[in-house]
């Protein structure tokens, strides 16, 4: 399917999730020696944003602050696809297959994935440790491979949420109480983190425990109760 070239994550205390995650892919590219001509597609991965925004995509965002090929789209320009997609804590794993497919449109080599949260505001509880993570997807080329990805949802339950509310009596919008499906037995040959992290501390814990030479699978199950079940060599 694809190849990670390359990653890097900060798990700093952020106020800023843009200016970290462009600080972060600055910092990738410089030590990678990859230019920021060879990239063509920008995807975000996320659930919570500052102020509760949905648009314009948060990627919109990152690839204006990175200056990035962000002059008149022409038949002749390379322009920058950018955008975001979300879907609970298995969102990596549908931006690293939508990835797969648009490398394959995009003359460019690579892709840049995001993958991030912020507390919305003050007033809303934030019980996470969110983590900010940043890769370089390739069709090609030395990394960690993902190789297969299953999505399953036969475990999904509707009746879980976690809800935006107006909060009279502090006056703004704040995340509400969250319900949480029944619990999930994960496989044990499978890694799996909690299913409370956010999608950055997902990818962050896996990568960071890769065992290269052999099959690593990772399980993302996620709070509404429906999994993603990745293999990688």
């Amino acid at each position: 399917m694809v190849v990670v070239r390359a990653w890097k994550s900060s798990s700093e205390k952020t106020t800023n999730l843009l200016k970290t995650i462009c600080n972060l892919t600055q910092n990738l590219l410089s030590e990678n020696g990859i230019s920021f001509d060879d990239i063509g597609v920008i995807i975000h991965a996320g659930v919570y944003r500052r102020n509760f925004r949905t648009e314009p995509a948060f990627a919109t965002h990152i690839q204006g602050d990175l200056k990035l090929k962000c002059g008149p789209v022409t038949q002749e320009s390379h322009h920058c696809f950018s955008f975001d997609v979300s879907d609970g804590s298995c969102s990596p794993y549908v931006a690293l297959n939508v990835a797969s497919h648009m490398l394959r449109i995009k003359p460019e080599k690579y892709c840049l994935i995001t993958i991030g949260d912020e507390r919305p505001n003050k007033q809303s509880n934030w019980p996470y440790q969110p983590i900010t993570c940043v890769m370089l997807v390739a069709l090609e080329g030395a990394g960690y491979q993902l190789t297969g990805t299953n999505f399953d949802s036969s475990t999904f339950d509707s009746s879980t949420y976690v809800e935006m509310i107006f909060d009279s009596a502090k006056s703004a919008n704040v995340i509400g109480e969250s319900i949480s499906a029944a619990q999930i037995n994960s496989d044990k040959s499978k890694f799996s983190g909690d299913t409370n992290w956010l999608s950055g501390r997902h990818i962050h814990a896996f990568l960071s425990q890769f065992t290269e030479g052999t099959t690593n699978t990772h399980e993302i199950i996620d709070q509404s109760g429906k999994t993603v079940t990745a293999t990688w060599v």
